[in-house]
């Protein structure tokens, strides 16, 4: 009789060990987790523990982020966590950028679904990223204010019958 008690035991364990791998993607009840991956050229500054956002929403962390000088095609690899209370399907042609939080702010991986339509991505998936687009440096952009204000400030000076201000109302 213990015996089959043991085999019961057993199998049920099996069976559980077995169903939370193909259930992997709802760890905590009723929550939704998912890592995901992408390759950039140039992180500016992404850290560990980095905010991932989707249509501006919070929806997980970044876990690593590691430089991979020798693959060329991924210079730089971004683990990814989602984690939400509800089920997240991210289309697997949907595009990651990194972004700032504002002009001195912290870097944050940003998830744009907005042109995507393909399946839901699998756990462990690879989304591409978007172009790396340079970032101005805050040197760039208060130089380009400044010749701004310059300009702003010419053309306030400026004689009445100037080019300048003729082309005015």
């Amino acid at each position: 009789m213990l015996r089959k008690w043991v085999l019961v035991l057993m199998v049920v364990v099996g069976l559980a060990a077995i169903g939370s791998l193909f259930v992997g993607r709802v760890g905590r009840v009723g929550r939704f987790q998912q890592e995901l991956k992408s390759c950039f050229d140039d992180v500016r500054g992404l850290r560990s523990g980095a905010v991932v956002r989707l249509a501006g929403v919070d929806v997980g962390r970044v876990r690593s982020v590691r430089a991979q000088p020798q693959n060329k095609g991924c210079p730089a690899e971004v683990q990814i966590d989602l984690a939400t209370s509800y089920a997240l399907p991210v289309p697997e042609d949907a595009l990651t950028d990194i972004e700032t939080a504002g002009l001195l702010g912290e870097s944050f991986v940003s998830i744009d679904v907005s042109h995507a339509s393909g399946p839901t991505i699998e756990n462990y998936g690879y989304l591409k990223s978007k172009p790396t687009r340079p970032q101005p440096s805050l040197e760039d952009v208060v130089r380009g204010m400044t010749e701004s204000l310059r300009r702003s400030k010419a053309d306030d000076h400026a004689p009445a019958d100037s080019p300048v201000n003729r082309a005015k109302p």
